[in-house]
């Protein structure tokens, strides 16, 4: 069993991903060392790192950037300039893997990002979802519930992901309005007027892919209220399901889940 066994497991499986374009390809590291143990996070921070090294790991699993560019191209200055080169040098001389598992795993029915987030808020009862091009179908996606006041609402999502590490959220609207269909998507690929026009009063959506001018202000005058987290806390589940899936797919391997991302806190 190597990186690329594991690879082609996964894309294989994910016929909406170009296997020619897609980001989920291994990112430093001998494809074809034999993988025994392998760590899984959200993200390949250099704390991650360390610690799958640490614990013996020979390939760690992420689903963002490792060097802080989406494409982490080999060639690239986010190799060449800190905090990248340290982190380059550190893969180099301990030969740990990094494969990214981002374009398959977003949509990926049931355990994927989205419906792992969606799960994890309490959201079972969809009612639509997009239909847009094929490498973003499945992308957003809108959920039944009793109708409840925005206010109440808001504070049921920030008591679901202070488990994450998240210490509140930011919410936009009137906290006594009502609110019956939210909205939630893929981490920056959030939801947006494609699941306004299907029904939905309240989207979720993460800071890094919805900034106040561009995304969250147009999204109130289009008439939704919503609701801000980080783009790891709507992520984390998903991750802690793919280091799930991957040790039951693959039982002669031992999967470890890290999550040692720096958190924000909140000062009020």
């Amino acid at each position: 069993m190597n990186t690329l066994d594991i690879r082609d497991h996964l894309v294989s499986r994910a016929p909406w991903v170009d296997p020619a374009t897609t980001v989920d390809t291994v990112k430093s590291g001998d494809p074809r060392r034999p993988v025994r143990r392998l760590g899984v996070g959200w993200m390949a921070t250099i704390y991650d790192l360390r610690a799958a090294v640490d614990d013996g790991c020979d390939l760690f699993v992420t689903h963002e950037p490792t060097f802080n560019d989406h494409r982490d191209p080999v060639d690239g200055e986010c190799r060449r300039v800190e905090p990248g080169r340290s982190k380059q040098d550190f893969l180099d001389r301990t030969g740990l893997v990094v494969l990214r598992c981002h374009d398959a795993w977003d949509a990926w029915p049931g355990i994927g990002i989205r419906d792992s987030w969606a799960r994890g808020l309490g959201l079972t009862d969809m009612v639509a979802e997009n239909a847009g091009a094929e490498t973003q179908r499945r992308w957003h996606a809108v959920y039944r519930i009793e109708p409840v006041d925005l206010g109440g609402f808001a504070a049921d999502v920030a008591r679901r992901v202070r488990t994450l590490g998240q210490d509140g959220v930011e919410v936009l609207g009137d906290p006594g309005r009502q609110v019956s269909h939210p909205a939630v998507g893929v981490g920056c690929g959030g939801p947006d007027k494609d699941m306004i026009d299907a029904g939905a009063d309240v989207l979720i959506v993460c800071y890094d892919g919805a900034s106040y001018w561009e995304t969250r202000e147009r999204l109130v005058e289009l008439g939704a209220a919503v609701i801000t987290v980080e783009h790891g806390t709507s992520e984390i589940w998903g991750m802690q399901s793919l280091a799930r899936y991957l040790g039951e797919s693959f039982p002669e391997l031992e999967v470890r889940f890290y999550d040692r991302q720096p958190r924000p806190f909140h000062v009020a």
